[in-house]
């Protein structure tokens, strides 16, 4: 009841104050939390839009609920991501892993929610209600109610790259009048940094909702044999071998340093090698030239090389490349979503992905190259 009142207070306002969109969503919200149990599961599509192009991604959110507690299931192409709240912590871990993080950073008194439900930075004085109208959900014979709310501009974060401001956006919500849960949820922002404007997009589609009955406590808590960790370990390629090996490779697109799209599903029927790198890195700048040979012998028909360069701006990257120029493409981690088993934290890193889109390889550190040899070797080519 703690943390119900909590949420409660935080929506309450003065009566003179509350918009309608808002009153009615307040009033949606004590339906929800009164529910003994739910079970949703949504379609998830982020979209990005700048002048460069345009770049999508998909996942799908099975989401579990009862009253106070809840546990959040992502599954996508990098991976499968759990958050859980118990009421009083919220966590984070991968399904199969053996670490977990406690979130924290919340204002105080917030009570967090599931992505889905996740709006901190929506202008609820200013909501409105759009219309009324069947939630047309298989077996839910509901009516819905479609609310707008203008998101606040806001500056988001400030570092290396600058200011990131928010300048405008709006979430539209579309919500079962009877139970208080999400069908259905977009929310279009247009942002502005130093050196571009974009345009994001989320929408969350529900394909499928049931409540009543009685959910097993034990989805709200830490699966035991897990071990609290202050950050989630980075990938190595112990664990790509372990995890991956033989299986197909994370879904990925990116735009590389000129705004191309490097997609790895466009690159079947030919090898592809991730070559994950940093500026400050020895090794990986010995390697760099045997890199430029293979790509330059075998880039026209057998082998693609992609460079990642990890968590270092695109002006340190530019610079490095005028005086240490790669033939193959680059992309930057730091402007670009990277699958969970592609947040590389020892470099150089390789990973070889066969014709078919399967993991071949990985090899790491100052001798990684020449197990790299050994892995091209198989798949029928020579590296220098």
């Amino acid at each position: 009841m703690r943390v119900t009142f909590c949420l409660l207070l935080a929506l309450t306002v003065r009566a003179g104050e509350v918009s309608p969109g808002q009153r009615i969503w307040s009033e949606l919200e004590t339906k929800r939390l009164a529910l003994q149990s739910a079970h949703q599961e949504f379609e998830v599509v982020w979209t990005y839009k700048s002048g460069t192009g345009q770049k999508e991604s998909r996942s799908k959110i099975i989401l579990d609920m009862s009253r106070n507690v809840w546990r959040e299931k992502d599954v996508s192409g990098s991976g499968t991501m759990m958050r859980i709240f118990d009421g009083d912590d919220a966590v984070r871990f991968e399904e199969g892993g053996e670490e977990y993080v406690r979130l924290k950073g919340r204002p105080k008194g917030e009570v967090p929610v599931p992505a889905p439900y996740r709006m901190a930075d929506a202008d609820w004085s200013k909501a409105k209600e759009v219309e009324r109208r069947p939630c047309a959900l298989p077996k839910v014979d509901h009516n819905c109610v479609l609310l707008s709310v203008p998101i606040k501009p806001s500056v988001r974060s400030a570092g290396a790259a600058g200011t990131t401001r928010v300048l405008q956006g709006t979430h539209a919500l579309l919500v079962d009048l009877e139970t208080g849960l999400l069908l259905a949820a977009r929310s279009a922002q247009l942002i502005e940094d130093s050196r571009r404007s974009y345009n994001t997009e989320v929408s969350y589609n529900a394909l499928r909702m049931s409540f009543g009955g009685k959910l097993d406590a034990e989805l709200f808590r830490v699966p035991s044999g897990l071990k609290e960790v202050k950050e989630l370990s980075m990938w190595d390629v112990a664990k790509i071998k372990k995890q991956l090996l033989g299986e197909l490779a994370p879904a990925w697109t990116a735009n590389d340093l000129s705004g191309k799209p490097v997609s790895l599903a466009d690159l079947k029927g030919k090898m592809v090698l991730l070559d994950f790198w940093t500026t400050w890195c020895p090794p990986c700048r010995q390697d760099a030239p045997s890199l430029d040979k293979l790509y330059e012998k075998y880039g026209a028909k057998d082998l693609v090389i992609v460079g990642v360069s990890v968590s270092e701006e695109r002006t340190v990257v530019e610079k490095f490349l005028r005086e240490h120029p790669h033939s193959f493409p680059i992309v930057l981690t730091t402007e670009n979503e990277m699958p969970r088993p592609f947040q590389i934290g020892v470099f150089p890193t390789y990973i070889v992905i066969d014709k078919d889109g399967k993991v071949a390889g990985a090899a790491q550190g100052d001798q990684g190259f020449g197990d790299l040899r050994k892995m091209l070797k198989k798949g029928g080519l020579e590296a220098d």
